[in-house]
């Protein structure tokens, strides 16, 4: 198992040591006053990349671990790296604790755009232009450029794609003023 797999079943097993399921603000609590591990800004960001990232599950707002904590111990004085938190790596194991079984795998299969959709909205036409156009000056691949747009879509809730595939150009260190003037084109 690697150091960062274990800082994370680590602070999830203090976490939700009790076995009881608990709510953000608990987790925030136990992370930033109880550990004293961070501020309370950063325990909220560590929260919501360990949802995003499948270590927690989150059911109405209840959080459980998503991996087997049972056994797992911290050694006196330990604390971990925030930013195995903040940006943790994805959970791929597969366990869902409410259940306690593997989950069935399953091909996501998007529906195919339609020629309709493209024309009521201007910008879902330049949608594609634009992938390309992050793919060709940032040589990363467009079908990760569209994971990572969409990615950031879920996380961030109310973001559009548009503003998505706009912080993935701004991470690229990619000229904006083109980006930006396409917005008001057309």
């Amino acid at each position: 198992m690697s150091a960062e797999i274990d800082d994370i079943k680590r602070v999830l097993a203090i976490c939700f040591r009790t076995g009881s399921k608990q709510t953000a603000d608990d987790l925030e609590r136990v992370l930033s006053f109880d550990m004293g591990w961070m501020n309370t800004e950063t325990a909220h960001d560590s929260i919501k990349a360990l949802i995003f990232s499948g270590w927690i599950i989150d059911e109405g707002g209840i959080l459980s671990a998503n991996c087997d904590i049972r056994g797992v111990k911290a050694p006196l004085g330990w604390q971990p790296r925030t930013s195995r938190l903040t940006d943790p790596i994805v959970n791929d194991s597969k366990i869902n604790n409410k259940n306690n079984v593997e989950k069935p795998t399953q091909k996501v299969v998007s529906k195919p755009k339609s020629k309709e959709n493209e024309s009521a909205n201007p910008r879902a036409r330049m949608e594609r232009r634009l992938v390309k156009y992050i793919a060709k000056n940032s040589g990363i691949e467009s079908e990760e450029i569209m994971r990572r747009a969409e990615r950031k879509v879920k996380a961030l809730r109310y973001c559009t794609i548009w503003l998505a595939l706009c912080l993935i150009s701004r991470e690229q260190n990619l000229e904006m003023n083109a980006i930006i003037d396409s917005f008001s084109s057309r």
